[in-house]
């Protein structure tokens, strides 16, 4: 029977990596009824549910797995970063710790160590772990990738550049490092990736690969002032993505006016203060948002330069918890359906199941920063599950704003930015984006309060000091030197604020002129301009 079963073991493991499921599936269920002990039969089952996006379930069965093999570190590993897709950073730590410490680690559990410590955000670190997964395996590119990654986020640029060039050597085709190679700047025109982009192409057919190379070349040809040619690519390929899903900004505007209508309503705002809807009291969280693209990265270091706070990044977990909560079942994060049940919230469970969700990263210092731009959807919500909480948002010129979000290339497949795809939705999304933070800080002044960010830029010193004041903190001289600020960024302005405070941005859409038209006319219309 031990034959049998290591047979058809190797046999599984063969059609898992060939991407054959079902087949394996059947191997394994095979396995496991002649011996319902053989935990690698467990641990193959929870790769499966991994493959189909099925986390929960395939963190089940990675603990089932080590229930029968406790030190299997590979399990262990899985854990952490299963747990980590599932934002639950507080059990990702204590798992990848625990790996960590373990001995015999092969070359992709310490690459799945550092693929967990990365998604948790604690990037510097994830470094060590995937540069020994390189050296042990110096030919899967994938490694080399994941690498690189957390190199450009803890800000070796040098390092980054290296490692993404090897991703493409060993996988030429691998479309986001090229992408993330152009988006290390330094684009000349002795100096460049266009022909070796435009070749790749050429041969493309799936909307992601056209996506991110699209957006390549636009960054490429931007560099070199060709603007024309860059909002060509770019266009393209963000057409060919928006065909493949069915957007209706109108969806977008329902969840707006959901949230308007949520919190203009007399009865919602004026709950008695009981202990379900009193909040949770805790002072510790400072929120950091606004449009993408708006100088939410720059405040964010501007404040995590103060010795009294820390950041823990982009965080998804309120707008998760909040979902969770609210009980309900559609497909988006937030919708109106889902600002609607919110209602029946117990806002104090809310608040400290958000905190304590962030206690992989924060608890060293009295306060930490929540840089998740959209989270001004939830501002509202976010006071009334931590009525203490302080809510800076950023406030960029219109057109600035709009060409920004339009030239990003956000998480593929994340409905949140998928107004991004066209100018004039984006343009759209924008105008409600101002009527709903005028409706934060009418209701909650002491909370919410709004930065210009041409102002910031150009008067640095003047503008920071009254964040740091609006955030209860005494005024630290080094919250200037963003440049010195040695914390991770693991956002798109990853080597922008890598330099001091500059204005080099203001103004930028003046590039795109050209394609503008519409746009100005409705933000004309709607007096925005």
């Amino acid at each position: 029977m031990k034959n049998n079963i290591k047979q058809l073991h190797k046999q599984a493991q063969q059609a898992i990596n060939q991407g054959k499921y079902q087949q394996a599936h059947q191997l394994i269920i095979s396995i496991l009824s002649q011996d319902k002990y053989f935990a690698d039969g467990y641990f193959l089952l929870a790769m499966i549910a991994s493959a189909h996006h099925n986390n929960a379930k395939a963190i089940e069965l990675i603990k089932q797995a080590i229930v029968l093999a406790p030190e299997q570190v590979e399990y262990i590993a899985q854990l952490a970063k299963h747990y980590a897709l599932v934002n639950d950073h507080v059990q990702a730590l204590h798992h990848a710790n625990i790996a960590a410490n373990l001995p015999t680690k092969s070359a992709l559990t310490l690459d799945t160590l550092g693929v967990a410590y990365s998604q948790i955000g604690l990037h510097q670190q994830a470094v060590p772990f995937f540069k020994q997964a390189v050296a042990a395996n110096e030919l899967n590119g994938i490694f080399f990738f994941n690498l690189g990654a957390s190199l450009k986020f803890t800000g070796d640029f040098s390092g980054a550049r290296k490692a993404y060039e090897q991703t493409i050597t060993l996988i030429p085709t691998y479309c986001k490092a090229h992408a993330a190679l152009t988006s290390l700047g330094d684009i000349t025109p002795t100096s460049n990736h266009i022909e070796r982009l435009t070749k790749l192409y050429q041969q493309l057919t799936q909307s992601d690969d056209l996506l991110y190379i699209g957006h390549a070349l636009a960054r490429e040809y931007e560099a070199l002032g060709d603007y024309d040619k860059a909002y060509q690519y770019l266009s393209r390929a963000k057409k060919t993505k928006l065909a493949q899903f069915n957007y209706q900004f109108s969806d977008d505007k329902n969840m707006f006016n959901a949230l308007t209508e949520f919190f203009t309503t007399s009865e919602i705002n004026n709950l008695n203060p009981d202990e379900c809807n009193a909040g949770y009291d805790s002072d510790e969280p400072l929120f950091v948002v606004g449009m993408p693209r708006t100088g939410t990265t720059l405040v964010e270091r501007i404040l995590s330069k103060h010795s009294a706070v820390t950041s823990a990044g982009e965080l998804q977990h309120f707008g998760l918890l909040l979902k969770e909560l609210s009980k309900t079942s559609t497909n988006k994060v937030i919708d109106k359906e889902t600002v609607m049940a919110a209602a029946s919230i117990n806002f104090n469970q809310l608040g400290k199941a958000y905190i304590d969700s962030t206690r992989a990263i924060t608890g060293s210092t009295a306060k930490f920063v929540d840089k998740m731009p959209l989270n001004v959807l939830y501002a509202g919500f976010i006071i009334k599950a931590l009525p203490k909480a302080k809510i800076i948002c950023l406030d960029r010129g219109p057109l600035d704003t709009i060409v920004s979000n339009y030239r990003q290339l956000f998480a593929v497949n994340f409905s949140y930015y998928n107004y991004a795809y066209d100018l004039q939705t984006t343009a759209q999304f924008y105008q409600q984006f101002k009527q709903l933070t005028q409706l934060w800080l009418r209701l909650f002044p002491d909370n919410f309060y709004v930065v210009n960010y041409e102002k910031l830029v150009n008067n640095p010193e003047e503008e920071a000091i009254k964040i740091i004041e609006f955030c209860g903190l005494d005024w630290q001289e080094e919250c200037l030197d963003i440049h010195k600020n040695l914390a991770p960024v693991a956002t798109a302005s990853a080597v922008q604020v890598r330099q001091p405070i500059n204005n080099k941005s203001v103004g930028n859409w003046h590039k795109y002129q050209g394609q503008l038209t519409e746009v100005i006319r409705y933000l004309t219309e709607q007096g925005l301009l």
